[in-house]
C-alpha cells in the first residue's frame, strides 16, 4: 500500500514537473519570438539631410517589424513602386529611430504627402540609412539663366490660390509648401499678373524632372519692384522670356565661328546670332545693326560668347557679315593672373621692398568683376604692352581707389595690418596701393604669371579706432597668391 501510495506520489510529482517544465519552456519560446524596442529618439540631424528613398527591401510597419503588435503599413511591393515613383509625393522623411534588443535599427519615416508613416528596417546602425531606406537628393543643380534676363508669367493668376509660388520646389521638401509674403503664407498669386521677374539659381526635381527657377528680383506690373519673393520658387515652365530669340533659319541667323591666330576652330565653341529686331530678312542680306532678342548686336554678343579659356583678339579682316553666312571671330589662348603684395619703404635713402602676406592684413584687395576681367589676357602677351596699357591703368586704379577709370577718384584706399606696430606702440600700420610703382612692376608681367601690387606705408591708425573697424569680408581675395 506505502508502496503504491510513493509510486502514485512520485508518478504525480513527475506529471507536475513536467507540465511546469513545459510551461515554462512554451513561455520562453512565446518571449523569444518577439523584440522588445528602445524609447524613441528623434533624429537631430538637419532636416534636409534626412530626405530618403525606400528602396523596396523592406516594408513599413506600425511598430518595428519584429516587436509583437507591428502591422504592416505598406508592403515591400508598394515600397518598390514608391521607390521607382515619378512624383515627389513619393519622397519621404525620416525623423525618429528605435533600436530592437537584438540590434536592428528602425526608423521612423513619413511620406511626403502625409498618406504614409511607420517605421522601416534600417540596418545596425544610427548614423547610415541602409536596407530598407537609402538617402535621397530631391533635386539636382540645374543652370539658371543669366541674371540679367527677364520673365514674365506664362500661366494664369486668376486662380484664388496660389499655385505658382512656393518655399521649395513642390514635393522637395517635407512640410514645406507655398511661398510666403510678409511673413504670411501667399494666399493668391493675381497680385504678380503682369510681374516681370529674374532669378539667380535652378533645380531639377529628381523624380519628375521639373525645372525650378529661385527669384531673385521682382518687378510689378506698375514698375515697382519688390523683394518679397525673394527666394521663393517658380516652376520653369510658368514662365517665359519675352526677349528670347525666334527659331533660327538661314533667313535670321548668321553663325559664329571662333579661331585660333593659326586658323584652327576652337572645337564646340560655335554660337548662333538671331536676328528678333527687324522682319523679312532673307539669305545673302547685310547685317545691318539688328538685335537679338535680348538687343544685343552681333559684334558684342559674339565678344561675350568667346570660348572658355580664350580671349578675344579681333575679327577676321574683309568680312561683311550676311544672314545666312558665318562670322569669323579671332581669339587666342587666354591666361588669369594671381596676385603677390608687397611693401615699399625708404631705409637710409634707399628703396626697400619686403613680401607682405595678406594673412597680416586686416582687410585685402578684393576681387572684383573688373579686377577678375583685367587680370586675363593673352598668355604671350605682357600687361604693359601697348593694346594692353589702358587696361593695366584700369587694374591699378580699381586695386587703389576701387574705380575701373583712369585717375585719381579721391582718396586711396587703406589696408591695415593686423598686428600692432610693436609690443611698444599699439597703433596699426596703413598701407596704400603705389599706383606708378605697382604699374611699373608688371609692365613686362606676362598674363599668367604674377602681377605684383605694391604698397606704401601710409600712416597709422590707433588701437582705439582700429577696434571700431567693421569686419571686412576678405573670401573673395583668393586672387592673392601670398597667404
Amino acid at each position: 500500500m506505502k508502496s503504491s501510495l510513493k509510486k502514485s506520489l512520485y508518478l504525480g510529482l513527475a506529471a507536475v514537473s513536467f507540465v511546469a517544465v513545459a510551461g515554462t519552456t512554451s513561455a520562453n519560446a512565446s518571449a523569444k519570438s518577439y523584440a522588445t524596442a528602445s524609447a524613441y529618439s528623434t533624429l537631430t540631424a538637419p532636416s534636409t539631410s534626412r530626405n530618403v528613398n525606400l528602396t523596396g527591401a523592406n516594408a513599413v510597419y506600425t511598430k518595428p517589424g519584429t516587436v509583437k503588435g507591428a502591422k504592416t503599413v505598406l508592403t515591400t511591393t508598394t515600397a518598390k513602386k514608391l521607390n521607382a515613383s515619378n512624383r515627389g509625393q513619393a519622397n519621404f522623411r525620416a525623423y525618429g529611430v528605435k533600436t530592437t534588443n537584438r540590434g536592428s535599427v528602425y526608423y521612423k519615416v513619413v511620406s511626403f504627402d502625409g498618406t504614409y508613416r511607420g517605421y522601416v528596417y534600417g540596418g545596425k546602425s544610427k548614423t547610415a540609412f541602409a536596407n530598407g531606406l537609402v538617402s535621397y537628393d530631391t533635386t539636382k543643380d540645374a543652370t539658371a539663366p543669366s541674371s540679367t534676363t527677364s520673365f514674365n508669367l506664362n500661366a494664369d493668376t486668376s486662380s484664388t490660390a496660389n499655385t505658382l509660388f512656393f518655399k521649395a520646389p513642390s514635393y522637395t521638401q517635407y512640410k514645406v509648401g507655398r511661398a510666403r509674403v510678409n511673413g504670411n503664407i501667399l494666399a493668391s498669386s493675381d497680385a504678380y499678373k503682369g510681374a516681370s521677374f529674374t532669378f539667380d539659381k535652378a533645380v531639377t526635381t529628381s523624380r519628375e524632372g521639373d525645372t525650378w527657377y529661385e527669384i531673385a528680383s521682382t518687378k510689378l506690373s506698375n514698375g515697382t519692384t519688390t523683394s518679397e519673393l525673394n527666394g521663393a520658387w517658380i516652376k520653369a515652365s510658368n514662365v517665359k522670356n519675352p526677349n528670347a530669340d525666334p527659331a533660327a533659319t538661314n533667313d535670321n541667323s548668321i553663325k559664329i565661328v571662333y579661331r585660333t591666330a593659326d586658323g584652327n576652330t576652337v572645337a564646340g565653341a560655335d554660337k548662333t546670332f538671331v536676328n528678333a529686331s527687324k522682319s523679312n530678312t532673307t539669305a545673302g542680306t547685310a547685317y545691318g545693326n539688328e538685335t537679338n532678342g535680348a538687343g544685343t548686336q552681333l559684334m558684342p554678343y559674339a565678344q561675350a560668347n568667346v570660348p572658355t579659356g580664350y580671349v578675344f583678339s579681333g575679327y577676321l579682316q574683309g568680312q561683311n557679315p550676311q544672314y545666312g553666312g558665318t562670322l569669323y571671330v579671332t581669339v587666342a589662348q587666354g591666361a588669369t593672373s594671381k596676385a603677390s603684395l608687397a611693401v615699399q619703404t625708404t631705409v637710409n635713402g634707399s628703396t626697400v621692398e619686403n613680401g607682405l602676406s595678406k594673412g597680416d592684413l586686416f582687410n585685402t584687395p578684393k576681387l572684383t568683376s573688373t579686377t577678375a576681367q583685367l587680370l586675363t589676357g593673352p598668355k604671350d602677351q605682357t600687361f604693359g604692352q601697348s593694346q594692353n596699357a589702358g587696361n593695366l591703368d584700369k587694374l591699378v586704379n580699381n586695386l587703389a581707389w576701387g574705380t575701373d577709370t583712369t585717375g585719381n577718384q579721391g582718396n586711396l584706399i587703406k589696408y591695415y595690418a593686423k598686428a600692432p606696430i610693436s609690443s611698444s606702440n599699439s597703433d596699426h600700420q596703413a598701407y596704400t596701393v603705389n599706383v606708378s610703382a605697382t604699374k611699373a612692376a608688371n609692365q613686362n608681367t606676362n598674363y599668367g604669371d604674377t602681377f605684383k601690387i605694391v604698397f606704401d606705408e601710409n600712416g597709422t591708425i590707433n588701437s582705439t579706432d582700429f577696434g571700431n573697424l567693421s569686419n571686412p569680408d576678405t573670401s573673395n581675395s583668393d586672387f592673392l597668391t601670398n597667404n
